[in-house]
C-alpha cells in the first residue's frame, strides 16, 4: 500500500508547475471510445487512475502509446462491449464507459464502479437519464447489461447537478439520434473541458459551464489532438501546503478563475495572493486567521475535493472555523486522524467545528481516501516531529509523485 514518512517544520518555498487535471482527463479518455481513428492527448498526468483507465481502453481494443506526457490512442478497432468487473471496481469514473460503449456500440456490460469510500455516490441519476433516452438496463450477476439499440435524444432533468451524471449524459447524447437537453447540469470546469474535446472531435455540444447543456447527436466522431487543462485541485493542495507551513510559492500552469472560492478563502485566512494569467503566488501569514462558515457545493461553490486540505490549514488558525460538507456524507474520515495529531475538531452531523491549536504533533496516521490522504500529508508538513501517513495508494490515484513535488519545495518527505 505504501506510506509517506514526513519530518515536519520545513516551509514550502519555490516554484512548481501544475500538471494535467485528474478530473479533466478521465472523462476525455472515456470519450476517446466514441471516436474512430487516432487521438493525441498532451499534458497527461502520471497517476494511478489514468493508468487504470488506459488498461480499460486496451481491454476494449484500443492501442495506447506513451511518449513523455503525450499519449496516442487508436480506437479504430474497438469491438468489445464488456469491461472486467475488477477494473471498474477500482475507480468511480469507470461508469463513464457505460455512456461511450452505448454511444459507440449500442450495448454495454459493466459492473458497479468503485473508488474512494467517501460516502454514497449512487449511479441512479445516470441510470434514470439513460432509461429516459431509450436504454434498456437489467442486472445480471452483479453486472449492468444495457441495450441501447433505440437511443434517442430527450430532455433530461438531473435531480442533483452531478458531475459524473452530466458527463455520462453528454457522452451518450453525443452520438444519439436527435437533440438532448440536460437541465440542472453540473457547471464544473471539467464539464467545459469535455465539451471542448467532444466538439474538436466533431460533436455538437453547447452550454457547458451553465446549468443547461444542449447536444445535437451526430453519426460519427473523429480523433483529434488536445491538451489537458491544469489540475485545479492539485494547485489548491499545494497552496494549502504553503499556507500551513508558513511558506511562499509560485504556481505555474494554473487557471486562477477556476479556483476562485479556494483563493478567496485562503485570502480570508490571511494569505497574500497575487494572480497572473496562468500563475498564482502565495505568501503565508505569520498566523492563520479563522474563516467564516464554508459550505462545500457544486461549482462555483467551494469544492468538496478541497475540503479536507483546507480544514487542515484551519487546524492552526487563531480562532474557530466551521465547515459544512453538503456533497458527500462520509468525507470527514480524515478528522479522527487529524485529532490524533493534536487538532481540535468537533463534528455535528455534516458540520465540523475547527478550533485552532498552537501546533500539531507528528503521529502514525492512515489515509482513508484520496483527498483525506493529501490533507494528512499537509498536516505532517506542519507538525512537530515525524509523521507517517499510511495508504499512499489513495493519494497516488490523483497526485503524481506528490512526495517529489513537495521535496522540490523544501519538504522532508519520503515514500516508503
Amino acid at each position: 500500500m505504501g506510506r509517506y514518512r514526513i519530518e515536519g517544520g520545513y516551509p514550502l518555498k519555490g516554484t512548481l508547475t501544475i500538471r494535467g487535471s485528474k478530473n479533466g482527463i478521465l472523462p476525455v479518455l472515456a470519450a476517446v471510445m466514441l471516436t474512430e481513428g487516432e487521438t493525441i492527448l498532451h499534458q497527461c498526468p502520471f497517476i494511478a487512475d489514468v493508468f487504470l483507465t488506459m488498461e480499460v481502453l486496451e481491454q476494449l481494443g484500443c492501442r495506447v502509446k506513451w511518449q513523455g506526457r503525450t499519449v496516442t490512442i487508436d480506437s479504430q478497432n474497438c469491438i468489445s462491449t464488456a469491461i472486467d468487473s475488477k477494473s471498474v471496481q477500482k475507480m468511480r469514473s469507470s461508469i463513464l464507459f457505460m455512456g461511450v460503449l452505448l454511444g459507440r456500440c449500442r450495448e454495454a456490460k459493466i459492473g458497479y464502479p468503485g473508488g474512494c469510500e467517501i460516502g454514497m455516490r449512487p449511479i441512479d441519476l445516470h441510470l434514470k437519464a439513460f432509461r429516459k433516452m431509450g436504454v434498456k438496463i437489467k442486472e445480471e450477476k452483479g453486472l449492468l447489461c444495457c441495450d441501447g439499440s433505440r437511443i434517442v435524444g430527450k430532455k433530461i432533468n438531473l435531480d442533483f447537478p452531478s458531475v459524473g451524471a452530466t458527463e455520462n449524459c453528454m457522452l451518450l447524447a453525443a452520438k444519439a439520434k436527435g437533440h438532448t437537453t440536460i437541465y440542472n447540469a453540473a457547471c464544473e470546469p471539467e464539464i467545459v473541458e469535455l465539451q471542448t474535446f467532444l466538439n474538436k472531435c466533431g460533436a455538437k455540444v453547447k452550454g457547458a459551464g451553465t446549468d443547461c447543456i444542449h447536444i445535437e447527436g451526430v453519426k460519427k466522431l473523429h480523433g483529434t489532438e488536445y491538451s489537458i487543462a491544469p489540475d485545479r485541485i492539485e494547485a489548491g493542495t499545494f497552496l494549502c501546503g504553503a499556507a500551513i507551513t508558513k511558506g511562499e510559492i509560485q504556481l505555474k500552469n494554473v487557471c486562477p478563475n477556476a479556483m476562485r472560492q479556494v483563493l478567496l478563502r485562503l485570502g480570508e485566512a490571511g494569505c497574500v495572493i497575487k494572480e497572473g494569467k496562468e500563475e498564482i503566488y502565495l505568501k503565508a501569514p505569520e498566523k492563520i486567521l479563522p474563516v467564516s462558515k464554508i459550505h462545500t457545493g457544486p461549482y462555483p461553490g467551494f469544492p468538496t475535493d478541497m475540503q479536507p486540505q483546507f480544514m487542515t490549514v484551519l487546524t492552526l488558525a487563531g480562532g474557530t472555523s466551521i465547515i459544512s460538507e453538503t456533497v458527500f456524507e462520509a468525507r470527514f474520515k480524515h478528522i479522527g486522524e487529524l485529532c490524533r495529531m493534536g487538532a481540535d475538531i468537533a463534528v455535528e452531523g455534516q458540520t465540523a467545528i475547527i478550533k485552532g491549536v498552537k501546533k500539531l504533533h507528528g503521529a502514525y496516521v492512515s489515509g482513508k481516501d484520496l483527498r483525506g490522504g493529501a490533507a494528512l500529508i499537509l498536516a505532517g508538513l506542519a507538525a512537530e516531529g515525524e509523521t507517517v501517513v499510511e495508504n499512499a495508494c489513495y493519494v497516488q490515484r490523483g497526485y503524481e509523485q506528490i512526495e517529489k513535488s513537495l521535496f522540490s519545495l523544501g519538504a522532508k518527505i519520503f515514500l516508503e
